[in-house]
């Protein structure tokens, strides 16, 4: 199986536009769009493209990369936006002769075979006054808390079978991310959480929207215990 096979294998089960995953894309977009500069964007990983839509309108130019071509067909189906260009690749086969003054990535980071050459390559790409924002899951969130008071989890860092079913190879917290940036040459000028989720996906997905809305509120004053992390870096 090559790697579009495998990606396209993962992106049948599971998807940012599926289920309780669209409504946390939901804070995900508002939180990334603090954090936009400039007329160039470069969406990693941009999956069947939510993010890439609601971020469009800020840029001139906007490209969308993801190494699923089921994910690809779906975001060029749904793209209804004329500065947004689409292609099926991963980022090491990427090329382009733009550096980006944006450049975006949810949920890939912990995905990669070596997040350090990944994060060099994004480091290339990058405009010099430019700005790269990545999310991950959290490795402490107040949900994998309370699971491991329930004696459902030993360790926070060990993937769990549903990690391993998403195709995650490391899980992250605040401190491990910072590092990861760090050791890559970048300068970290935001890290911070997204939404407090006390229980799993499945069984938040039928809350109801308002108290969803207030435990991304209540996150932001625990980022440490959020959901996902999000971390915001320059040269």
């Amino acid at each position: 199986m090559d790697n579009s096979d495998y990606l396209d294998s993962i992106a049948m089960t599971y998807s940012e536009d599926i289920g309780f995953e669209s409504m946390l894309m939901k804070y995900k977009i508002i939180e990334v769009r603090k954090f936009i500069r400039g007329k160039t964007m470069l969406d990693i990983g941009c999956g069947v493209g939510t993010l890439t839509r609601a971020l469009a309108g800020y840029f001139e130019k906007v490209v969308g990369i993801d190494g699923a071509a089921v994910k690809i067909q779906k975001a060029k189906e749904k793209n209804n936006k004329k500065n947004i260009i689409y292609k099926q690749c991963l980022i090491e086969n990427f090329k382009s002769d733009l550096q980006f003054d944006f450049i975006v990535s949810t949920n890939v980071l912990e995905h990669v075979a070596d997040p350090a050459i990944f994060l060099a390559q994004v480091k290339q790409m990058l405009a010099g006054d430019g700005i790269v924002v990545m999310t991950v899951p959290n490795a402490l969130g107040l949900h994998k808390r309370i699971g491991k008071y329930m004696g459902i989890i030993e360790d926070f860092y060990k993937l769990t079978p549903a990690d391993l079913e998403k195709g995650h190879k490391r899980v992250y917290d605040m401190e491990t991310l910072e590092n990861e940036f760090r050791n890559a040459g970048f300068n970290p000028v935001h890290i911070g959480g997204i939404l407090l989720k006390p229980l799993s996906h499945s069984q938040m997905e039928t809350w109801d929207q308002k108290i969803v809305d207030a435990l991304y509120e209540v996150g932001k004053e625990l980022p440490g215990y959020c959901s996902s992390l999000l971390i915001a870096a320059t040269h």
